[in-house]
């Protein structure tokens, strides 16, 4: 058993653990809330965009003529390109081990349909876990942190629109964490290209009136949509990080001051234990002096 000057040690060890642990947290639940708001302002935008974009689909003339190759669908599926959303720091939980599984998940099914997967990856964590996998990545990106910007997004995804347009690339899919609620989150792959088109706009569904006429609106709306779908997958990704972080970091806290009370139990019967020794010690000296 160990001596109560160790155990001291060991308690004064945990005490600090658990101070770091606790200051994590509360930067993190202070993150949580800055990266819920974003998502609050950003998710009305983003869905009625892509709610108009998928009405406006079968009015805007033919993918086929190569007026809009973002509307093209694949004969053939060849080749198809992932974004993998990860965080650059640890110390939050199975956050960045579930979404890693699903990309490998992915990987492996497309290439038993002998369908390559160009792979771009965001976060050191995934960078890290690809290199120890040994497998080639098209792309890497450390720049993302809590404050994702739309700005960011675009500078990443632009070239990859453009290999969709011109070819190189049948579709594009973004895997990452989805924020349900601050209770909930979960790993999600999302396809971003080809553009699924609502059934009621090829069929004469909904009718609208446009200024100055459905092909230049579609010509703006068309990358502008994708584009804000991939940056509100990274404003979710954030806010799914810091929250993942703080839950980590409350468990840690609890399991720290868990261990301290053990600690200190056990540094409180060691030392009664040897103040019971030292006095039964006197009196076994008084005695052979008597």
């Amino acid at each position: 058993m160990a001596n109560a000057r160790e155990l001291k040690n060991k308690i004064r060890s945990v005490s600090n653990t658990k101070k770091i642990t606790r200051t994590m947290e509360m930067i993190s639940t202070a993150k949580a809330v800055v990266c819920q708001k974003r998502i609050e302002q950003s998710q009305p935008y983003g869905d009625k965009l892509n709610e108009i974009l998928k009405d406006l689909g079968g009015a805007g003339g033919d993918a086929e003529s190569g007026e809009f190759p973002l509307l093209r669908k694949p004969e053939s599926v060849r080749r198809e390109a992932l974004f993998v959303v990860t965080a650059n720091r640890g110390l939050c939980g199975g956050y960045n081990t579930n979404v890693l599984k699903r990309a490998e998940q992915f990987i492996a099914e497309k290439k038993k349909e002998g369908i390559e997967v160009d792979v771009y990856i965001l976060g050191k964590k995934g960078i890290a876990r690809f290199r120890y996998l040994g497998m080639e990545v098209a792309g890497t990106y450390t720049q993302f942190e809590d404050k994702p910007t739309f700005e960011e997004a675009e500078e990443v995804f632009q070239p990859v629109i453009e290999k969709f347009e011109n070819g190189e690339v049948d579709g594009v899919h973004v895997t990452f964490t989805h924020y349900e609620s601050s209770s909930r989150q979960s790993p999600d792959l999302r396809q971003l290209l080809p553009i699924e088109v609502s059934e009621d706009s090829e069929g004469g569904g909904k009718d609208f009136i446009l200024e100055p006429d459905p092909e230049m609106i579609l010509g703006r709306l068309l990358p502008l949509s994708l584009k804000m779908q991939f940056f509100q997958a990274l404003v979710e990704a954030a806010a799914g990080e810091q929250i993942a972080r703080r839950i980590a970091m409350k468990n840690a806290t609890d399991n720290a001051e868990d261990m301290a009370k053990t600690y200190t139990q056990l540094y409180n019967r060691t030392r009664q234990a040897s103040i019971t020794q030292e006095i039964l010690e006197v009196i076994g000296g008084v005695e052979v002096m008597s």
